[in-house]
């Protein structure tokens, strides 16, 4: 089952799956450079349509990782906008929020924090295990991604622009969110989640990060 909502760009939502989900801070990502992003994604979207290829919607899913991958390089970049989660209040907040909803909007796998964006991986299955066999899920008994980072973007923007001595939006509205679809591609997303200090020559081991946690569970 799966639920569908609309923000700027496109989400697909699958009711208790696991997600990798970005967000950063405000002007990390100009929209000129999201728009370049988007048209480039969809463009190679329509052509696989014109051409009619066989395993369509595996390509187009190839095509959406792709995209997804061009926004991690960006971010990584460092090239845009401020760098308030350089700083280790700033940082530690924000990781506060995203533990605090760790049980009820999720199973936290793990986070990296890095200077202009925030790594999550999460498990939304928790929230199936209170409901019975033939019960139906909806907007009263299950709280979806996007909402639950609604509440952890919103909180520690207000924290962070008090500690700042700033007004204005902290963090870009949209978030990047994939959907993973097998213990193989957690493997890798997980991996690559801690080990994004390490890539940036922050640590030598990424345990040394004080804002990466990775569960045991994992």
């Amino acid at each position: 089952m799966k639920i569908e909502y609309a923000r700027n760009l496109p989400h697909l939502q699958y009711v208790g799956a696991t997600f990798f989900i970005t967000f950063c801070l405000k002007g990390s990502l100009p929209a000129a450079v999201v728009q370049e992003l988007i048209a480039e994604r969809d463009r190679a979207i329509k052509l696989l349509k014109e051409k009619n290829a066989e395993g369509f919607s595996e390509e187009v899913y190839k095509e959406h990782k792709r995209y997804f991958a061009r926004i991690e390089r960006t971010l990584d970049a460092c090239q845009y906008g401020p760098d308030w989660l350089k700083q280790p209040s700033v940082a530690e907040l924000v990781a506060r929020r995203i533990r605090e909803a760790n049980g009820a909007g999720y199973e936290l796998l793990a986070y990296c924090i890095m200077s202009n964006h925030v790594h999550l991986v999460v498990n939304t299955a928790n929230q199936l295990d209170t409901l019975q066999p033939d019960e139906e899920v909806t907007s009263a008994n299950y709280r979806q991604v996007y909402q639950t980072l609604k509440v952890i973007k919103g909180g520690s923007a207000f924290e962070a622009n008090r500690l700042l001595d700033r007004k204005g939006a902290f963090w870009q509205s949209e978030s990047y969110d994939h959907y993973v679809r097998d213990s193989g591609e957690l493997k890798r997303i997980l991996n690559y989640t801690v080990q994004n200090p390490v890539k940036a020559g922050l640590v030598m081991d990424w345990q040394d990060w004080p804002f990466t946690y990775l569960s045991e569970r994992v």
